[in-house]
C-alpha cells in the first residue's frame, strides 16, 4: 500500500552573509556571529520551519528505537542522499522530499512493516512493551510511539478501519499480523512520522509555547537524534515536562544517556568534517606511514578525544583545543613517532613535549587540510576561521591563480611563498594577511600527513610565530599549542562554539534572533569554564528553544 507523504514548504531566516572585502578584524568591526537587535534582551526564538523532515541519521535512529536493532539500521543506504548547504546535515528547511525519496520511503515502509508484523517481539516493541490483542489497542499504542504523541479520535478511527482491511491486502498473513502490517505501512509513510511537526498556535507573551509532545520531540531529536522514549512521552502527557523542575530533570536524564554521547560525537564529526578524512591520499614513497588502516584510525581518533573531554573529564570548550593527550593505535603511533608497543586497539597517550594538544593537532585534521605533498596553511587557516572562530570571511574571488611553484634557484619556505603571493602589498593582503595566513602558519610544524618537522624538505627552518586580532585585540602565538591556548581563552571561540550548537540543536541555520542566547551562554562558557554538557543544557533550557516564533 502506498501513501504519499505531505510535502510541506518552509521559510527560514538565515544568518547574514559577509559581503565585500574584509580588511581584517578591527575594534569597531565584530568578526563573529549575528548582532543583537536594539533593545533585544529576551531570548526570543528565531523563525524556523514547522515541519522539519527527519534527516537520514535521525530516521535510522528512530527506526532502531521504534522497531529494534534488527529492523532498521542501514535502511537509508540506498536512499537518495541528504544534502544541506549548512554546517550540519539536519537543517530542516532544506531536507525536502523529492519524488525519488518518496519512493524510497514507500519501499522502506513496506519492508519494515512486513518484517515487524512477522515478529511478535517487534510489534511488542512498537507498542511500548505490551502488545494489545485488539485492533483499537494496537492502533492507539503503536500510533503514540510512531507519531510521538497520542492519536486523535479521528486518526484512531481511520487507522482502525484500515486495520480491518489488512486481510484483504495480505491474505497470506495471520489476521492480526495483516492488520498490524497495513497500519504500520501507512504510519511509516505519514508526515506525522517523517516530519517533526509543530502545529501549536496559541500565542503567549509574543511567542508560541510548544505543547508537551512537541517539546519532547524537539528535545529528544536535539540531544539524542531520535524519538522520545517512554519516560519522556509520559512526562509530556502528564504535563511534568512543561514545568521548570520537570523539564530540567528530563534534560539531565537525556544528557546522561549514551545516546547523548553519540550525538556529541556526531556534532563534532560534522563540525570537523571527519568524513573528508576518508578521501585523503598520499604517496607512500613520501609518506610510508600512510595506509588504509591509518585512514580508518584518523576518523576515530578525534571522536575518542571528544568523548574523553566532554564526558570523562566533563570539561569545557577550551579543553577541546588544549587537551595534552589523544588516543592512538599502531598506525597513528607511527605518524606521531611514539615509542612503545601499540596494536589495533586505541590507547590514551599524553604529549609531554608541548608540540601537540587538542583536536586541531590531530593527524586527521592536519592531513585533510593539506595537499598531497605539502602542508596547506591557507586551507588550515580558512577552516579554523570558519569553523572555530566564525570569522566573517568573504568568498574568494573568481579565477584566483594557483600559488606559483617554488623556484629551485631561490629556496624559500612555503610560508615565504604564500606571503609573497598574498601578503602585504598584494590584493590578498586583507583576508589572507590579517585572518587566514596567521592562523594557518601556526600549524607549519606539521607536514602534509601531520608529522612534526622542524624544517622543510629544502632544509629551511619552520617559523610558526604570528598574531591574530581576536575581537580587535591582537594576540601573539608561537605554534599550534600556543594558538590553541589563546583560542581557548578568547570570546570568539566560545561564541562560535555556541553558535554551532544552536544550529545543530535547532536543526536550522543561525539567525539574528539567536544573538541573545549565544551571548549569554558563550559568556558563561568562557567566564565559568562551563562544561560542554552544561553549554548544551543552557541552550536547550532557554526560552528560545522551548518556544517558537509567531509568524504569519
Amino acid at each position: 500500500m502506498r501513501c504519499q507523504p505531505l510535502l510541506l514548504g518552509c521559510l527560514i531566516l538565515s544568518a547574514t552573509a559577509c559581503d565585500g572585502l574584509v580588511l581584517g578584524p578591527r575594534p569597531d568591526q565584530p568578526t563573529t556571529g549575528p548582532t543583537l537587535p536594539p533593545g533585544a534582551e529576551r531570548e526570543l526564538p528565531a523563525p524556523s520551519t514547522r515541519a522539519a523532515r527527519l534527516s537520514h541519521p535521525e530516521y535510522e535512529n528512530t527506526l532502531r528505537d521504534l522497531l529494534g536493532e534488527a529492523q532498521g539500521p542501514g535502511v537509508t543506504g540506498t536512499f537518495v542522499g541528504d544534502a544541506t548547504s549548512t554546517t550540519f546535515d539536519n537543517n530542516g528547511a532544506e531536507l525536502l522530499v523529492t519524488s525519488d525519496l518518496w519512493a524510497d520511503y514507500q519501499r522502506a515502509a513496506e519492508q519494515l512493516a512486513q518484517q515487524a508484523s512477522a515478529s511478535p517481539e517487534a510489534l511488542t516493541r512498537v507498542c511500548g512493551g505490551t502488545l494489545p490483542s485488539d485492533a483499537a489497542g494496537f492502533v492507539r499504542a503503536a500510533g503514540r510511539r510512531v507519531f510521538r504523541r497520542a492519536l486523535t479520535d479521528a486518526e484512531a478511527a481511520d487507522y482502525e478501519a484500515l486495520f480491518a482491511q489488512g486481510a484483504a491486502f495480505f491474505p497470506a498473513d495471520e489476521p492480526f499480523a495483516s492488520g498490524a502490517r497495513v497500519v504500520l505501512e501507512a504510519m511509516l509513510q505519514s508526515p506525522h512520522f517523517l516530519y517533526r511537526l509543530e502545529l501549536s498556535t496559541q500565542e503567549n507573551r509574543g511567542v508560541i509555547p510548544l505543547t508537551g509532545a512537541e517539546l519532547a520531540t524537539r528535545l529528544s531529536y536535539a540531544l539524542w537524534q531520535s524519538m522520545p522514549d517512554e519516560e519522556l512521552l509520559q512526562a509530556a502527557e502528564t504535563g511534568a515536562l512543561l514545568t521548570a523542575d520537570g523539564y530540567t530533570a528530563q534534560v539531565t536524564r537525556l544528557l546522561g544517556d549514551p545516546k547523548a554521547r553519540a550525538t556529541v560525537r556526531t556534532f563534532h564529526a560534522q563540525l570537523l568534517q571527519v568524513s573528508r578524512f576518508r578521501d585523503i591520499t598520499r604517496s607512500t614513497s613520501l609518506f610510508p606511514e600512510f595506509t588504509p588502516a591509518l585512514q580508518q584510525s584518523m576518523q576515530e581518533e578525534p571522536l575518542r578525544l571528544v568523548d574523553a573531554v566532554v564526558f570523562d573529564e566533563n570539561a569545557g570548550v577550551g579543553r577541546l583545543f588544549t587537551a595534552p593527550y589523544t588516543f592512538v593505535d599502531a598506525p597513528l603511533a607511527s605518524v606521531y613517532g611514539l615509542a612503545g608497543t601499540f596494536d589495533a586497539t586505541f590507547q590514551k597517550v599524553s604529549f609531554t613535549d608541548g608540540r601537540r594538544g587538542g583536536l586541531l593537532t590531530g593527524i586527521g585534521f592536519l592531513a585533510a587540510n593539506a595537499t598531497s605533498t605539502e602542508s596547506d596553511p591557507i586551507h588550515r587557516g580558512v577552516f579554523i576561521n570558519h569553523r572555530v572562530l566564525c570569522a566573517n570571511l568573504p568568498s574568494p574571488p573568481n579565477n584566483v591563480p594557483p600559488l606559483p611553484a617554488p623556484d629551485p634557484l631561490v629556496p624559500k619556505t612555503l610560508r615565504q611563498r604564500i606571503t609573497d603571493f598574498t601578503g602585504e602589498g598584494t590584493c590578498g593582503a586583507g583576508c589572507h594577511g590579517s585572518l587566514i595566513n596567521p592562523i594557518g602558519f601556526a600549524y607549519e610544524h606539521f607536514d602534509a600527513l601531520g608529522r612534526w618537522r622542524d624544517e622543510e624538505r629544502n632544509g629551511l627552518p619552520i617559523d610558526a610565530r604570528d598574531a591574530y586580532y581576536f575581537d580587535g585585540v591582537r594576540r601573539e602565538f608561537d605554534g599550534a599549542t600556543s594558538l590553541g591556548q589563546v583560542m581557548a581563552e578568547e570570546a570568539m571561540t566560545h561564541r562560535c562554539y555556541a553558535q554551532h550548537w544552536v544550529e545543530f540543536l535547532h536543526g536550522r541555520a543561525l539567525a539574528a534572533a539567536d544573538a541573545a542566547v549565544v551571548k549569554r551562554v558563550a559568556d558563561a562558557s568562557r567566564r565559568d569554564e562551563l562544561p560542554v554538557r552544561e553549554v548544551l543544557r543552557a541552550l536547550v533550557e532557554s526560552e528560545s528553544f522551548r518556544t517558537r516564533a509567531v509568524e504569519p
